[in-house]
């Protein structure tokens, strides 16, 4: 009877047959489904979706995209769509509305486990790859070009993704290529994989499922130390530049739900730009009303989801005023390895007004360090016991990623949270991943899975053994201390550092004697001033001073963190 019952609901939406529904405030709801069938082409779902998820938004959202028949475009929107889902603790709750599980319960799972491997269950484990693979199958991108992958790598395995892999620095991605990361940069272990959404200013935005838990976008520089490379599905058909907003028309009528074209692609391109993610596909429907609500009550208009002469005047000032202002998510923004302070501007300073707002606060994410943002540095310092001066040191910052209850997301380190509890084996958690992938950039071998397994414990052992701790296995404060001082996002050096030096484990040692007072730019190059701060710890510490960073003064650095 539920089957006869959810196939009547199908064909009374696909045939636009229920009624429309008002919301509490009197403003009608859009259709989930286009009215309108001949000039788009709603998506539908590939398999029987569980009763939880398809009653979920992130069902309407899917069931509302339009497939345009750009392979590239359409595995984006697919996944644009998913924005906000939250991974479950449990098969009930893969409506993705659990925004606190940890459990790796998903609808993509579900799909895998049940769809892919053919089995009477899901598969509810990492998740970033199956999400991808769930994405192209609705997209109707055949497997030749995205397989059903539920690993983040690329190769000839049947579960690697069989694309082209480009190393960083060699490519320029495009909208619909995959971004894979090494979060580390070990250059030799493949971590997370995402969807490139579009390329800026050599900025990549992606979308990501499992980052923090759920689908989310961010944005990184191309160039930065986390990507190990893109991966190049061999499209069949595909557009360039799909998602520019230049590409369409600034629409010159009011748009509201219903509303289709290529102005409404313009506006669902600069929501998107702006930080409201939604497809952009030319159908005005719930999810654009949605994204565009929140953009008015973020500047102060009225809540109507309506964009006539005023709101669109707000949407083409705010894009030239830089883009990307409306981002919520700390994750979307790379966390600070410099002192922020009054006159300070980038993404780092919308990193911490973003985390400040997670707190409590009301800040404009603009990215520029002003009165406003040092008041509310001020409060959040008062509130933690800290030196109200309105300057985010290291101090700071680290405080504030602890109330945040994560490491903060964004490019300087892991997406989990660090542990509040004691770990050991036989535990689960988003903290046990935070502990995997800590070991993980200490050089151990790690499968960042999230149970805490003997695999876990040996190599906690191991490396309390080489800190001259107790090797109990255990992961308790005096062991978290250790391993939070090495995963703030470089390598530690296995080699001896010099003047003339440069890398990523050059930014460890920066970053490492700023931490402790000897205040350095993390640039990656070693010159007179990292080499006179090296003296200085060596002098404060009872080294020989000679400005090198061998395996004593490296080992003397890693026994104060």
């Amino acid at each position: 009877m539920k089957r006869i019952a959810a196939l009547i609901l199908t064909l009374l939406l696909l045939t636009g047959g229920m009624a429309s529904r008002a919301s509490a405030s009197g403003m009608p709801l859009c259709a989930y489904i286009p009215k309108s069938a001949s000039a788009l082409h709603p998506a539908s779902i590939t398999y029987d979706p569980t009763g939880h998820y398809s009653g979920s938004v992130y069902y309407r959202n899917l069931r509302e995209v339009s497939l345009s028949g750009d392979q590239r475009l359409d595995l984006v929107n697919i996944a644009l769509s998913q924005v906000g889902y939250h991974e479950g603790n449990s098969v009930s709750q893969l409506d993705g509305s659990n925004k606190s599980g940890t459990g790796n319960y998903t609808e993509y799972g579900y799909w895998y486990g049940t769809r892919v491997l053919e089995q009477n269950s899901g598969f509810f484990y990492e998740w970033c790859a199956m999400f991808i693979a769930w994405s192209a199958r609705q997209a109707r991108i055949p497997k030749s070009i995205i397989n059903n992958a539920s690993y983040a790598h690329a190769g000839s395995n049947p579960y690697y993704f069989n694309v082209t892999f480009h190393p960083r620095g060699t490519y320029t991605p495009k909208t619909g290529d995959l971004v894979f990361f090494d979060w580390f940069a070990t250059e030799r272990n493949w971590d997370h994989v995402g969807i490139v959404a579009y390329v800026e200013n050599n900025r990549v935005y992606t979308v990501e499922g499992n980052a923090s838990d759920q689908v989310i976008m961010r944005q990184f520089s191309i160039h930065s130390y986390e990507i190990q490379g893109w991966g190049v599905p061999a499209y069949a058909t595909s557009a360039t530049n799909a998602l520019s907003i230049s590409n369409y028309s600034v629409p010159n009528r009011t748009l509201s739900c219903g509303s289709t074209g290529n102005d409404v692609r313009w506006l669902q391109a600069a929501l998107l730009h702006l930080g409201y993610p939604t497809p952009v596909d030319g159908y005005f429907g719930a999810n654009t009303q949605r994204q565009l609500k929140k953009f008015q009550s973020y500047k102060g208009l009225a809540s109507d989801g309506v964009c006539g002469p005023n709101v669109r005047t707000a949407i083409k000032n705010a894009l030239s005023s830089g883009g990307y202002s409306g981002a919520s998510d700390p994750s979307a923004y790379p966390v600070p390895i410099r002192t922020l302070r009054e006159g300070s501007t980038g993404n780092d300073v919308r990193w911490l007004q973003a985390a400040l707002n997670k707190l409590g606060a009301s800040l404009s994410i603009d990215g520029s360090f002003g009165p406003g943002t040092k008041a509310k540095v001020v409060w959040a310092q008062q509130k933690y016991g800290l030196t109200p001066d309105g300057v985010c040191g290291p101090a700071t910052r680290a405080r504030i990623i602890s109330a945040l209850g994560s490491s903060g997301g964004g490019g300087g380190g892991s997406n989990y949270p660090v542990p509040t509890r004691t770990l050991r084996e036989g535990m689960s958690g988003s903290d046990v991943k935070w502990l995997q992938s800590a070991l993980k950039k200490a050089g151990y071998s790690m499968s960042v899975t999230g149970y805490f397994g003997s695999q876990t414990k040996e190599n906690l052992k191991a490396f309390q053994r080489s800190r001259g701790l107790s090797a109990d296995g255990v992961c308790g404060p005096a062991t978290r201390a250790k391993l939070k001082a090495i995963a703030g996002g470089y390598p530690v050096p296995t080699r001896t550092l010099k003047k003339g030096c440069t890398g990523n484990d050059v930014k460890w040692l920066q970053s490492a004697l700023t931490e402790l007072g000897y205040t350095l730019t993390a640039d990656g190059s070693f010159g007179s001033s990292t080499r006179a701060k090296v003296i200085a710890f060596q002098l404060d510490n009872g080294l020989v001073p000679d400005g090198i960073c061998g395996p004593a003064t490296r080992a003397a650095i890693l026994g104060k963190q």
